[in-house]
């Protein structure tokens, strides 16, 4: 382990860590000098001090290379041992060295490491005690040694289990912006289906209803007729105000919670068509099976279905007698729209345009079909099968 990764769990700087690390060091380097200097004679024994210095200074690189400090503080402690019986505090080094092989590396290392350092001690105890072998002289240093290298080795697992629960949350956190992208872009994708067929419905039958009060008034017909088409231009923009009012009150981003009209279902299919036929085009509906509540999602993309259906014959083939079909299945609900024009001459060609597409998928939306092309004999027709897996309650 780095010094930097050693900081990052401390929550504390590299330079921090470094200044811990030269303390330890030094507070044992003190603490184990004290042994010589309390012989008696007040002399040091210069020797023992140098190893002993071998063995503890060290420690201050013990995380930048943990397993060369365990080595080099481990044998000189070893020596020690071997020509003056017992290290003193001088322990303390190897046993530290341990600890931090124990905590950075894997848990076969540390063991071969604990390991060599039991054996290491046992023969050191036999080297250097030769006429005080007891079972004790042994059970110590083996139960501090076993004690370094368990608490080492139980702060590395715990340390790697909250770098686990910690990497966990990081991915949850992305798992949980990547959804809210998705939900967001599904919403942003929605409401530029809903602003397309809002618009160029209601843009095409006001377009289609000011074209012939124009052509009345011009051609001097009765003010009446062209009085009655401008009405239907109002009624028309008026509608298409109030859809747009709902989709932009959807988009607020205050706090306030604006009454908002319900989305338009096959309940609505009537004005739909009243408002079609105001525009010039011949339209008859038919409903076939027994109705049933629709949950909204379904009902909406089945009246915006039916709607772009209307909107595409309109501006493509004019005033064509066109007829509506909703059939309602035991598991399916059936949608067709057919006109008896020209067909693909003036059609968007099946799969091509942004209203074919936006169908398409309300359709795949609920794991349906959608076709749309020409017939055999040069009519049009978009047929649309979305499954009723799930109902209103």
């Amino acid at each position: 382990m780095s010094v930097s990764t050693a900081a990052g769990r401390l929550g504390t700087s590299p330079r921090r860590v470094q200044l811990l690390d030269g303390t330890l060091t030094a507070a044992v380097l003190v603490l184990a000098l004290v042994k010589p200097f309390n012989h008696g004679t007040g002399h040091p024994a210069w020797g023992w001090i140098v190893v002993a210095a071998v063995a503890i200074v060290p420690l201050a690189w013990r995380r930048r290379a943990p397993l060369a400090v365990w080595v080099v503080s481990g044998g000189a402690t070893l020596s020690l041992m071997a020509a003056h019986g017992s290290p003193g505090l001088v322990a303390l080094a190897p046993l530290v060295a341990l600890y931090t092989v124990a905590t950075t590396s894997a848990r076969r290392v540390s063991l071969a490491a604990g390991t060599i350092t039991l054996m290491g001690a046992a023969l050191a105890v036999v080297v250097g005690r030769p006429d005080r072998l007891t079972w004790t002289a042994f059970v110590f240093p083996a139960a501090v040694i076993a004690a370094s290298w368990l608490i080492g080795d139980n702060l590395r697992v715990r340390r790697a289990y909250v770098a686990e629960l910690e990497a966990n949350a990081a991915r949850a956190e992305a798992e949980r912006a990547a959804e809210a992208e998705r939900a967001a872009a599904e919403e942003r994708a929605r409401i530029d289906r809903e602003l397309h067929d809002v618009v160029v419905h209601h843009v095409s039958v006001i377009a289609v209803q000011a074209g012939a009060a124009r052509m009345l008034a011009d051609q001097g017909v009765d003010p009446g007729d062209a009085r009655q088409r401008w009405a239907g231009v109002e009624a028309t923009a008026r509608q298409a105000l109030g859809e747009l009012r709902h989709l932009l009150g959807v988009l607020r981003h205050d706090h306030e919670s604006p009454t908002l009209t319900p989305q338009p279902g096959l309940d609505q299919l009537d004005r739909l068509l009243d408002d079609t036929r105001a525009a010039g085009l011949p339209v008859e509906a038919r409903v076939e099976g027994h109705p049933v509540p629709l949950p909204s999602a379904i009902d909406l993309s089945a009246y915006r279905i039916v709607q772009e259906a209307l909107t595409n014959v309109l501006k493509h083939e004019g005033p064509t007698p066109t007829t509506v079909l909703v059939r309602y299945g035991s598991d399916n609900l059936n949608i067709e729209v057919a006109n008896s024009g020209s067909g693909a001459s003036q059609l968007p060609a099946p799969g091509h345009g942004h209203g074919l597409i936006g169908m398409r998928e309300r359709v795949a939306m609920f794991g349906g079909q959608l076709d749309a092309g020409p017939r055999p004999d040069g009519s049009f027709l978009v047929s649309a099968r979305i499954p009723l897996a799930i109902r209103a309650t």
